[in-house]
């Protein structure tokens, strides 16, 4: 019976989604606009941030965006521009840049606004696959959480923080095509791809779906073949794509954190991210930009923090193991194994990323988070819905107050660099851009102070240094400038701060 059903879906031409799930109660109709609307006025403030950081290098400093008429260059060159060091290949992100450009002139009100579009339509799309798999209340509840939780701050109120949430459009667009049986779902895949390499995740979720979700995972597997075989497809030709496009130089950069650590140390990191990524799905209220040494301590041996990560993960297999095992709870099972699946990528466990831990790449995880609590405030509304409504409402708001307080942080380099600061004093990266930034503005001995400090926190990382030499040489002092750049070629040979 059950591969009848997986068959007819295959056959069947694509259902319009949204308009079918929409029309069935009014309560859909209202849980879906009450979700999208809360999506856009919880970030509705976002509007006056303006540019910030890496949006100058990305879309001020880029002339793919601010000459729209060379953006379809996207497509052979980096993301990063060749003047900051390249790598990353997100064409689609580019010309969405550039689209904004040749619409606004370059104003970022227009950008911000965009953003806060994007994360609007992820947020139905989050309401589209609960309603399908949860009850209409915990469809309800997933999608409101989803549409204020903090967690996507960075992602939705700076600028190139975009590219998380097209990236998940397009994934959960993939999924839900997927779930389906439609044909279309490899072309969604394709443009999370090209959006950002991070929706590869797809992969892991479909067969999590069709091996967690399905009564008979063979007969859909089998199915659904010729899915797969345009996933594979895709992945295919996107190498090939990197291949041309990076064939001289790298592809991305491993954190500076990970500089010179052997995999024991680099795992042992992992392991205090863990806790991190629990308590931002949870509970956001500490918030911060950056979690480089020391915010989370990149020094050997065993931690609090480390120990508590490793029961973190032990605990979260064997739990999933279990729900899955007994096949009582395959939506929980399926929402938990969504948060690891999609942190994968990043999580520097089979190879180094490009970040130890930042905010915006828990966008797509967040998915899973909302999920599981939207079931679990459901099964529990069913024994005493006055107490659950209450839990749901509180937590709605807390979450919406902390995202709508969290979002200036944004406003522009000075309120990022000093919010920083004053959240995570010990963060070096927070001086390394202090630093920075002081430089830009020309203040050089103050820029030389927070670079010293950062160099104290963390001597392993050579840029540092090498910023440091820069400002030396401006302060009319070659002679330290050398002996800066000579410490920059050794850094990564240094111990880790204890």
């Amino acid at each position: 019976m059950a591969g009848d059903a997986v068959k007819a879906a295959a056959e069947a031409p694509p259902a319009p989604i949204l308009l079918d799930l929409v029309g069935r109660a009014p309560i859909n109709r209202i849980a879906v606009l009450a979700a999208a609307l809360s999506a856009v006025l919880v970030f509705a403030n976002a509007l006056a941030n303006g540019f910030v950081l890496d949006d100058r290098g990305v879309i001020l400093g880029n002339p793919l965006v601010t000459a729209p008429a060379s953006a379809w260059r996207a497509f052979t060159q980096p993301y990063w521009p060749e003047a900051i060091g390249g790598g990353q290949y997100r064409p689609l992100g580019i010309l969405s840049f550039a689209l904004d450009w040749s619409i606004s002139g370059g104003d970022p009100r227009w950008f911000h606004a965009v953003n806060v579009m994007w994360h609007a339509a992820a947020t139905v799309l989050v309401w589209v696959l609960a309603a399908e798999l949860l009850a209409p209340v915990g469809a309800a509840i997933a999608a409101l959480v989803f549409a204020v939780h903090p967690v996507h701050v960075e992602a939705v109120s700076n600028v190139v923080g975009r590219l998380e949430p097209m990236a998940a459009v397009f994934a959960l667009a993939a999924l839900l095509a997927h779930r389906r049986g439609s044909g279309v779902a490899p072309l969604w895949f394709a443009l999370g791809l090209l959006s950002k390499e991070s929706a590869v995740v797809l992969i892991g979720l479909v067969a999590a779906n069709d091996l967690v979700l399905e009564k008979d995972w063979r007969t859909t597997v089998r199915a659904r073949r010729w899915l797969y075989a345009g996933y594979g497809g895709v992945v295919l030709a996107y190498a090939a794509l990197l291949a041309v496009v990076f064939r001289e130089q790298a592809i991305a950069n491993p954190a500076r954190a990970f500089t010179g650590a052997t995999t024991v140390e680099r795992l042992g990191i992992v392991a205090s991210v863990i806790p991190h990524y629990v308590r931002l799905l949870i509970a956001p209220a500490d918030l911060s930009a950056s979690y480089a040494p020391n915010v989370i301590s990149p020094a050997p041996g065993i931690s609090v923090e480390r120990a508590v990560g490793i029961a973190l993960l032990v605990g979260g297999i064997a739990g999933v193991g279990m729900v899955a095992a007994r096949r009582r709870w395959p939506v929980m099972a399926f929402a938990l194994l969504w948060v690891p699946i999609a942190l994968a990528p990043v999580s520097n466990v089979l190879f180094e990323s490009g970040v130890v831990l930042a905010e915006r790449t828990l966008y797509l995880a967040s998915v899973g988070a909302c999920l599981a609590l939207g079931m679990a405030l459901a099964r529990m509304g069913e024994i005493r819905s006055i107490v659950v409504a209450g839990v749901a409402a509180t937590i709605i708001v807390a979450f919406a107050a902390r995202t709508w307080t969290r979002t200036p942080a944004w406003r522009d380099d000075r309120t990022y660099v000093l919010t920083l600061l004053e959240a995570h004093p010990e963060s070096y990266e927070a001086h390394l851009t202090a630093g920075r930034v002081l430089a830009g503005a020309n203040a050089l001995n103050e820029a030389d102070r927070e670079l010293a400090i950062a160099r104290r926190i963390f001597p392993r990382d050579a840029l540092i240094f090498r910023e440091a030499a820069g400002v030396a040489e401006r302060q009319g002092q070659p002679a330290r400038a050398a002996a800066l750049r000579d410490s920059a070629r050794i850094a990564h040979r240094l111990p880790f701060p204890r």
